[in-house]
């Protein structure tokens, strides 16, 4: 059963107080990706209207990524973000800290160009050297 507790009377003196508001967080709109309606023309042809075509920067003569997902939706990808996808999607193999493949092959070809100058100017020099020494001989 629970206990009841009777509090002593405080007087006669009376607060006012002002009811404390919670502060809101500051209004953002909800973000609704815009709608493009487009139609199928003969043989399936489908035209991207202006302003998509304009901020995906896609140029006549650019191939892009057409995909069908498992609930029928249909994503079109310009070639830059299939390749940032895909790399992303690999992007846990990389150990970190690891230096990209790419570039220890290119430090690698750099190592063989500085060994190829390199002997290739001790070839020049001892040809030059050859050359005066038979002249000399003469």
């Amino acid at each position: 059963m629970a206990k009841y507790r009777v509090r002593p009377e405080r007087g006669l003196r009376v607060r006012e107080r002002a009811p404390k508001y919670e502060v809101l967080p500051p209004y953002e709109p909800i973000h609704i990706p815009p709608v493009y309606h487009v139609t199928v023309a003969e043989r399936g042809r489908v035209v991207l209207p202006a302003e998509l075509r304009e901020k995906l920067n896609i140029k006549d003569g650019d191939r892009l990524s057409l995909t069908l997902e498992d609930d029928g939706a249909v994503t079109l990808q310009t070639r830059e973000v299939a390749l940032r996808r895909l790399r992303g999607m690999f992007k846990h193999l990389r150990k970190p800290g690891d230096p990209l493949a790419s570039d220890r092959l290119i430090a690698e070809r750099r190592r063989e160009a500085r060994m190829e100058d390199r002997e290739f100017r001790e070839s020049t020099a001892l040809h030059r050297r050859m050359k005066r020494e038979r002249a000399k001989q003469r």
